[in-house]
């Protein structure tokens, strides 16, 4: 399934969010959209999901324009996970990740396959101690990894995450990036936003590297994440080096 941005441009109260974006993301890989602050970052993943009109350019899936396609059709092949984690409601964490399988039952019925979904999707996103607390009670960090399940519990063929694990601690920073990896080697296309460059070094297969609402680079993280880059970027000098065969960064003090 491809999913490609053609002269995407967006314009918000006159001011220019993002400018004539062209990208072609690859079926079964994990791609990083990074930036700084303001880049336009989490803007293009909502163009991406069809929640943001776009003023210019299109979306296509499949070569097909997504604004084309019928809510619920499309709800089945793109699944997305917004920065915020908010619920308003006491609902059971098992309740919160079956409204993940939305798109696939009716009113008045849960299949057997949204249960075994749902089920799948509490254990990849390793969520199984909260089951039957109320959402609203958790911390951050495990109401971060239910909207994850309630995500994963979609089981579409493209997955979006705007900042997947900005509230999460180190282990599970870690557990999350290694699962959005393994899905995307299965098959699916996973498009995050990441502002945790060390991270999107190590499990992205690409990056796309934004600023001010352009495009300045995609490629490898080798060869986005470098020194020219990181300086002309974001403003930082970074260290880096190679461990156990894999290349990592650290952005070290400000240029």
């Amino acid at each position: 399934m491809t999913l490609r941005t053609a002269n995407i441009t967006v314009q918000l109260s006159d001011k220019t969010i993002l400018n004539n974006i062209s990208i072609e993301f690859k079926t079964g890989q994990l791609i990083g959209l990074i930036g700084p602050n303001g880049a336009g970052k989490s803007t293009l993943l909502r163009v991406l999901a069809g929640l943001q009109a776009a003023s210019l350019g299109q979306v296509l899936l499949d070569e097909q324009p997504i604004q084309d396609m019928a809510p619920l059709n499309k709800a089945k092949k793109i699944a997305y996970l917004p920065q915020t984690h908010e619920c308003h409601w006491p609902l059971s964490v098992e309740r919160v990740v079956l409204l993940g399988r939305h798109p696939h039952n009716d009113r008045h019925h849960v299949t057997d396959e949204s249960l075994r979904a749902v089920k799948e999707a509490i254990a990849e996103a390793d969520i199984g101690h909260l089951v039957g607390r109320p959402v609203n009670e958790l911390s951050g960090g495990e109401r971060a990894r239910v909207m994850l399940a309630r995500a994963l519990a979609t089981q579409s063929d493209i997955l979006l995450a705007d900042e997947p694990i900005v509230s999460l601690d180190p282990r599970h920073q870690i557990d999350v990036m290694a699962l959005l990896q393994s899905l995307a080697r299965k098959g699916k296309t996973v498009i995050v936003v990441l502002h945790e460059l060390h991270l999107a070094m190590r499990y992205c297969e690409q990056l796309v590297l934004l600023d001010g609402g352009e495009k300045v680079t995609e490629g490898s993280p080798t060869n986005v994440l470098t020194e020219k880059n990181l300086q002309e970027v974001y403003g930082v000098d970074a260290v880096f080096g190679e461990h156990q065969g894999e290349h990592w960064v650290l952005p070290w003090q400000h240029k």
